[in-house]
C-alpha cells in the first residue's frame, strides 16, 4: 500500500507539472502592473519581479483547501502571441515528451477513428477485471465497469475497442450537454463537471477579469462567445504511476477592445481515468515593460482524489514542495520549445 501511495503521489505531481506544456495564452498592452490580471489569485512580489528581470523562473503554490491543489509559475520569454497560438494549434507537437505516451486531436464532430492510437495498458486491463462499484482502480461509472468487463470476455481487441467507444461516448455526452459520471471507483460518487465548476469558483482572476469567457467554460458547452475558437484532444500520460487517459477542451479567446487581453486560452479537463477529478489551466504571455522581455505565466488548479484520510496532510506537504520547486523548471522547458521557432507543419 505504501508503494502504491507513493506512485499516486508522484503521478499527481506530474499531472500538475506536465499540464505546463499546455499552451493557454494571454497577452495585453502593458498596464501599470503587468500581472494585474492574475490578482487576487496571484500576487507578484518585488523579489519575484527582480528574479524575472534577471532571467530566472519563479513559482509558488497557491493556498487551496479540501481536495484542491493550485500553483502558478512565470518565466521571461522572447515570443509573441502568434507564436504561442501556433504551437497551441499543434498540441501534438507542443506536448511531445517522454511522459506523453500518445495524443491526438478530435475531429469536429468527434469520430471513433480519432482514438485509433489509444489503448489501455496491461495493468489497466487487469484492474478492469477486478472493478466493482465502490472499489475500482479506474475512474469509471458502474455501467462502464460492466460494459468493459463484458468486452474483456471476448478478448483484448474487443476490450480496447469498447474502451475507445467509452471515451467517445463521454465526449459526445459532454458536447450534448449531458453529465459524465458519476465515477463510482470509490463509495463517494464524483461528477467531473461539478468538480470543474468548483475549480472555476476558486479562480477569481478569471471570473472577475474575463467573466463571459469563464462562464463559457462552466457546465455543459454553450454557444461560444464571439472570437472564441476551441478544440478537444485526448492524451495518455505516464508520470510515475499508472498511465492516465485524459480528454481536454481547449478554448482560445481573442481580445475585443482596449484593456482586454489579445488572447486567452484555457484548458478544461473533461475527464481522466486516474488521480485527477478535474483540472483548469490558464497560461499567459504578458507584455513586459518597454525594452524588456515578455513573461510567460501559468496558473493551474486541480482537484486530486488523494487529499483525504489519515495521511492527507503529509501528501499535501509533499505535493506542494514538489510543485513549488519543479514548476519553474518545467516552464523553462516550455520556453525553450516556444523560442525554437514555429511548430512543425502537419506531416513534416
Amino acid at each position: 500500500m505504501k508503494t502504491r501511495s507513493l506512485d499516486r503521489t508522484t503521478f499527481c505531481v506530474g499531472v500538475l507539472l506536465v499540464a505546463l506544456v499546455m499552451s493557454h495564452v494571454l497577452t495585453a498592452p502593458f498596464p501599470p502592473d503587468a500581472f494585474a490580471f492574475f490578482q487576487p489569485s496571484v500576487t507578484i512580489t518585488t523579489n519575484d519581479r527582480n528574479r524575472l528581470d534577471q532571467g530566472e523562473p519563479v513559482a509558488h503554490v497557491i493556498p487551496a483547501a479540501d481536495l484542491q491543489m493550485a500553483v502558478w509559475a512565470a518565466v521571461p520569454v522572447k515570443i509573441d502571441a502568434d507564436r504561442l497560438i501556433a504551437w497551441m494549434r499543434r498540441i501534438e507537437e507542443l506536448k511531445k515528451s517522454p511522459y506523453v505516451v500518445a495524443i491526438g486531436r478530435f475531429s469536429d464532430p468527434p469520430r471513433l477513428d480519432d482514438l485509433a492510437g489509444l489503448s489501455l495498458d496491461n495493468q489497466d486491463v487487469s484492474d478492469i477485471m477486478a472493478c466493482r462499484p465502490g472499489r475500482c482502480a479506474l475512474k469509471l461509472s458502474s455501467e462502464e465497469m460492466i460494459a468493459l468487463r463484458d468486452a474483456a470476455g471476448h478478448g483484448d481487441a474487443a476490450l480496447q475497442q469498447r474502451f475507445r467507444q467509452m471515451v467517445l461516448d463521454r465526449v459526445d455526452a459532454y458536447l450534448s450537454g449531458g453529465k459524465i459520471g458519476p465515477y463510482t471507483d470509490t463509495t463517494t460518487g464524483v461528477f467531473p463537471g461539478q468538480a470543474f465548476d468548483a475549480l472555476l469558483d476558486h479562480s477569481p482572476f478569471l471570473t472577475e477579469h474575463a467573466p463571459h469567457f469563464a462562464e463559457s467554460l462552466r457546465g455543459a458547452p454553450a454557444a461560444a462567445p464571439n472570437g472564441v475558437e476551441s478544440f478537444l484532444y485526448w492524451s495518455k500520460e505516464s508520470l510515475g504511476g499508472k498511465p492516465s487517459v485524459n480528454v481536454t477542451d481547449v478554448h482560445i479567446l481573442r481580445g475585443q477592445g482596449p484593456g482586454t487581453p489579445d488572447v486567452v486560452v484555457a484548458g478544461k479537463q473533461i475527464f481522466a481515468t486516474h488521480y485527477v477529478n478535474a483540472s483548469l489551466g490558464v497560461t499567459a504571455l504578458v507584455h513586459g515593460e518597454p525594452g524588456r522581455n515578455n513573461y510567460l505565466v501559468y496558473v493551474n488548479r486541480s482537484e486530486v482524489d488523494m487529499l483525504h484520510g489519515t495521511f492527507a496532510g503529509i501528501i499535501r506537504w509533499f505535493l506542494q514542495r514538489r510543485l513549488g520547486t519543479e514548476a519553474g523548471n518545467v516552464l523553462q522547458g516550455l520556453r525553450r520549445r516556444l523560442e525554437s521557432g514555429e511548430p512543425p507543419h502537419p506531416g513534416a
